[in-house]
Parts: structure tokens; C-alpha cells; sequence
């Protein structure tokens, strides 16, 4: 793992309590590209709310979480890259993360749902105005979303993600990252 800037790294209870409900570590060793991920997920929340200290309280949605049934798109064996990381440390840091993905997120500590996020409408159920910050980096590189729907038919679904993000961030909420331009 490259170094990570100062400020960028994940607090020692943090990376503590990720080892201890997760297994972390055993994971880093088997897939160490997890650091790389858990990098990025630090640097968007410091560059979205200031600090990681600014998570705390604020309702975030992540869309297309991640889930604890996720395959690697190189061997088609389950990968722990695509866990929902970026949930885990949010509550860890002492917000209030909702993740919403089509694979299997029983048994994690945060509110969570299953959505089939190739249908149009499929955020509907969430409230307007009720988060202060939304991430949507994994859909459409997800080789789960690729394999259900060609890049040809993303165009609606872009869209609409950006319909539903506007509907759903409170005023003066953030777009932590996406991946949809």
C-alpha cells in the first residue's frame, strides 16, 4: 500500500474494531489491494465533510454497497474487495450508514437493503431530504452490474441515479463520489 498522506489514515480504533468484526487483517494479507479501497473511502469522506471527525451523526446512503456474496471479476471467486467497506467505517466513525445493494448484506450491523439497481425507481422507497451525503462509486464497475446490463443500456439508469440523488441529499447535503459523471 502506498503511504498515505498525513491525516489519511484510518484511526487505530478504527482499523482495531474493522480487524475485530470483520477480520481486516486476515483479509489485507489474502487481497492487500483492501487498503487501496479503505485509502480512497478515507480521502472522499476528508474531502467531503473536512475530517473523518465529520461523519459523525450524518445519515449517508451508499448505493451499490457492496455485499458479503461479491465475486471477483478476474477468478469468479468471492472477494472481500467488494465487502461493504465503505458502510463499515462509516459506522465505526460514528455515522449512520445505509447501504443499498442486490447481494447478500444479512448480518451487517448497518441499515442496509436489497434493490435491483438496473430498474428504473428502485430508490424510491428511501425518503426525499433524508441524507446528508450520498456514494454511488460501485454500480456501474460492479462486474455483477456489467454482467446483468451492457454498458450500452447504462445511459437511463445514469439518469436516473442522478434524479434520485437529488431527491434524496437534504439541503446542503454532499456527493461523497460517484462514478457517474
Amino acid at each position: 500500500m502506498k503511504a498515505p498522506r498525513p491525516g489519511r489514515e484510518l484511526p487505530t480504533r478504527v482499523e482495531a474494531a474493522l480487524d475485530e468484526k470483520y477480520g481486516l487483517g486476515r483479509k489485507r494479507a489474502a487481497e492487500p489491494g483492501i487498503d487501496r479501497v479503505l485509502t480512497e473511502f478515507v480521502d472522499r469522506l476528508i474531502g467531503a465533510f473536512g475530517s473523518l471527525e465529520g461523519v459523525r451523526g450524518k445519515r449517508i446512503l451508499d448505493i451499490a454497497c457492496g455485499s458479503n456474496s461479491s465475486r471477483s471479476p478476474d477468478t469468479g471467486a468471492r472477494t472481500a474487495m467488494f465487502e461493504p467497506w465503505f458502510c463499515r467505517l462509516l459506522l465505526e466513525l460514528g455515522a449512520e450508514p445505509v447501504g443499498v445493494d442486490a447481494g447478500d448484506l444479512e448480518g451487517e450491523r448497518f441499515e442496509h437493503y436489497s434493490a435491483d439497481l438496473s430498474r428504473i425507481g428502485a430508490l424510491d422507497f428511501l425518503a426525499d431530504a433524508s441524507f446528508d451525503g450520498i456514494q454511488d462509486s460501485r454500480l456501474f464497475g460492479s462486474p455483477e452490474f456489467l454482467a446483468l446490463l451492457p454498458r450500452s443500456e447504462h445511459p437511463p439508469l445514469k439518469a436516473e441515479l442522478q434524479r434520485q440523488e437529488k431527491r434524496l441529499l437534504k439541503p446542503g447535503g454532499v456527493i461523497i463520489h460517484s462514478d457517474n459523471p
